[in-house]
């Protein structure tokens, strides 16, 4: 019995908090998911999903941060992209 489709493997990337001056809600999902990527040791090539959690409304003057921008930022093409929040 073989592991493929039946596991994730789960990187953490942390990023500063708070109001930050020069950053943006994208600057900082971008820094988390590079952390995140780094931290499980993976390559932008290994990635098959991505799953942000809760999709929240912009900033004032900022654009939507989605999981589909994100991960255009990234240079992922993943199979499928979700907001989830529980």
């Amino acid at each position: 019995m073989g592991l493929k489709d039946k596991y994730a493997i789960v990187g953490v990337g942390y990023t500063p908090q708070g109001r930050i001056p020069g950053r943006t809600s994208l600057s900082f999902h971008l820094e988390a998911a590079s952390n995140a990527i780094k931290d499980a040791g993976l390559k932008r090539d290994d990635i098959d999903g991505l799953i942000c959690y809760r999709h929240l409304p912009p900033c004032p003057g900022e654009a939507e941060v989605t999981s589909q921008r994100i991960a255009q930022h990234l240079g992922l093409t993943p199979r499928y992209l979700s907001e989830e929040a529980n």
